[in-house]
């Protein structure tokens, strides 16, 4: 099981941990959708590959490694594509910041804060799915924790 925490209070940057090893450095853009992160001294991008369809693409030296989809709108869910399977992330509960990762509709794994008031997260997703796409997973669901709260900072001016 990874964790990952914020490199400061305002920062949407994490280090993620195995134990108590630093792992990767994730660094989410501020203006667009996009980021990467280093690994085992390996770079990785992140980029939105459709504004409309909501589509993203994890790649490393040229080649892609998986992609994403936002299933709906409404939701907060992707259908998550590598090494030849599909995968559903998606929110346990609307007002939740729990993801959970199912395939072929069995829940196989889990992202979610810490504690209610943290950033901080926990990451138990199966060791069958290669490192950087489980990175690529958090990535995701950082992305719809960052766009809840900036909605919610800027709904009270």
């Amino acid at each position: 099981m990874l964790t990952a925490q914020p490199r400061s209070i305002f920062s949407w940057s994490f280090t993620v941990y195995d134990g108590g090893d630093p792992l990767a450095e994730v660094d989410l853009s501020w203006f667009r959708e996009r980021g990467s992160f280093h690994l085992a001294g390996h770079e990785f991008d992140v980029l939105r590959t459709s504004m409309l369809q909501g589509e993203f693409a994890l790649h490393s030296a040229g080649i892609t490694l998986a992609t994403a989809r936002k299933i709906s709108p409404l939701l907060r869910s992707f259908e998550v594509c590598c090494q030849d399977r599909q995968y559903d992330l998606k929110a346990f509960h609307p007002f939740t910041r729990q993801f959970g990762l199912y395939h072929d509709d069995r829940p196989i794994g889990s992202i979610r804060p810490l504690h209610l008031f943290t950033r901080k997260a926990q990451i138990d997703l199966p060791q069958g799915i290669v490192l950087p796409v489980r990175i690529f997973m958090f990535w995701l669901v950082l992305i719809l924790w960052r766009r809840a709260a900036r909605s919610s900072s800027s709904g009270g001016s």
